[in-house]
């Protein structure tokens, strides 16, 4: 969700932890911390931390920002190897230990230059047993590295041959660690000016991998662990959620301000134009009924047909046609009233229908004429409304019902 939105500082965050993780066996180790922020003048160092436990870091990253950890000790394995970039990680594995499996191992691979690169393993149930010590403790571990490569950034700004770690020696040219060579207990080691900010040698990986949130390395490429992905993922997730839930109140308040601003504005002309509606309320009355007599016209006519182009007479003139000299007609009602005209209501009109009233000497003969007018086309339906006749030697009174399609 948003993913594009990782990439702005105001998601990924202006501080960030850097952990180096020194294995002393499989089940225990000691964890270096450094944090950096991001501020105008630059990259600051807010804390370090040496010798702690997870508790205590979880409990000093009280903003819950997001970890970068360099994981070396026992159990790590740093080797230099000639290979392709297309080649695969397991053929990759096969030059570290022959035979092995990948599904063994976490992975990382540092370039130098043309086919040589770091490759650097570490097996995988000792590093996911790290991992799920982090889930517990709701450290956000975004990324993890191995060895000392975190370091790439900020190896220009070092400017130096040899650099000392926690426990390493590594000899740099061209800004790329090219050897690495382990030297034990390093507590009196050197120290470095960063950009004004002085490092001490056993704090360098920390701050290395901390650097990586603001400057990444560009030639690392770092372990793949679906954990680390479920970690950066959440991380992301929770930074999106607050701030698009920030800006969505900020807008909503920007909106209730301008929907005041202008309601205000509304009110004002709308009190000017209901000042002058009230003075000219005798006036739209007048209008108003104009207006609801035109509307009643409007729907008579258009109900009626007339608007439209209408066969009225072209029915009227076929009944006639078919009148036979028995019958004699009285009366012929187009769109007969529905009932009778009330002073206190609408006329209302039967559309469609056209009522004939007439005599007839013999009954059949009705019956015939009915016969024909059903055979018109435009004819949908034929009714008898009532019919009178006392004797046969009497005409017959009789009222139809035509119903037009």
């Amino acid at each position: 969700m948003l993913n594009f939105l990782d990439t702005y500082s105001l998601i990924k965050g202006q501080s960030a932890f850097g952990v180096e993780v020194i294995f002393n066996t499989k089940e225990s180790y000691t964890l270096i911390a450094v944090e950096l922020k991001s501020t105008k003048e630059g990259i600051e160092v807010v804390q370090k931390l040496t010798d702690i436990t997870l508790e205590e870091l979880a409990k000093k990253n009280v903003k819950n920002i997001p970890l970068y950890f360099s994981v070396g000790g026992k159990g790590v394995i740093h080797k230099k190897v000639k290979a392709e970039d297309s080649v695969t990680d397991q053929e990759l594995i096969g030059q570290v230990f022959p035979n092995a499996s990948i599904k063994d191992f976490y992975l990382q691979r540092s370039k130098i230059q043309d086919f040589d690169s770091w490759i650097s393993v570490i097996r995988k149930e000792v590093l996911d047993q790290f991992m799920t010590q982090l889930e517990k403790m709701n450290l956000y571990g975004i990324q993890i590295y191995l060895g000392p490569f975190a370091l790439s950034p900020i190896l220009p700004y070092l400017d130096k041959i040899t650099v000392l770690t926690t426990s390493h020696e590594l000899l740099i040219d061209n800004n790329t660690i090219i050897q690495i060579d382990s030297v034990g207990n390093v507590s009196n080691g050197e120290e470095y000016n960063i950009e004004g900010e002085v490092i001490h040698s056993h704090e360098l990986i920390a701050f290395g991998s901390a650097f990586n949130h603001f400057l990444a390395a560009v030639k690392l490429v770092p372990i793949f662990s679906e954990k680390v992905t479920e970690f950066k993922a959440e991380y992301f997730y929770r930074k999106k959620s607050i701030v698009v839930g920030v800006s969505i109140v900020a807008f909503f308040f920007m909106v209730v301000v301008s929907n005041l601003l202008i309601g205000q504005s509304y009110e004002k002309t709308h009190n000017g134009l209901q000042y002058q509606m009230n003075s000219n309320k005798q006036f739209v009355e007048e209008l108003q009924l104009l207006q609801k007599e035109v509307k009643i016209k409007e729907q008579f006519i258009q109900n009626s047909g007339v608007a439209r182009a209408s066969k009225i007479a072209f029915y009227t003139d076929q009944i006639g046609i078919s009148i036979p000299e028995s019958i004699q007609l009285n009366q012929l009602f187009v769109n007969p009233l529905a009932k009778r005209v009330n002073k206190a209501e609408d006329i209302s009109f039967t559309y469609n229908n056209i009522n004939i009233r007439g005599t007839v000497t013999r009954s059949i003969d009705l019956n015939n004429w009915m016969k024909t007018l059903k055979e018109y086309e435009w004819v949908d339906e034929l009714h008898i409304i009532s019919f009178i006749q006392d004797n046969m030697k009497t005409v017959g009174e009789f009222e139809i019902e035509v119903i037009i399609k």
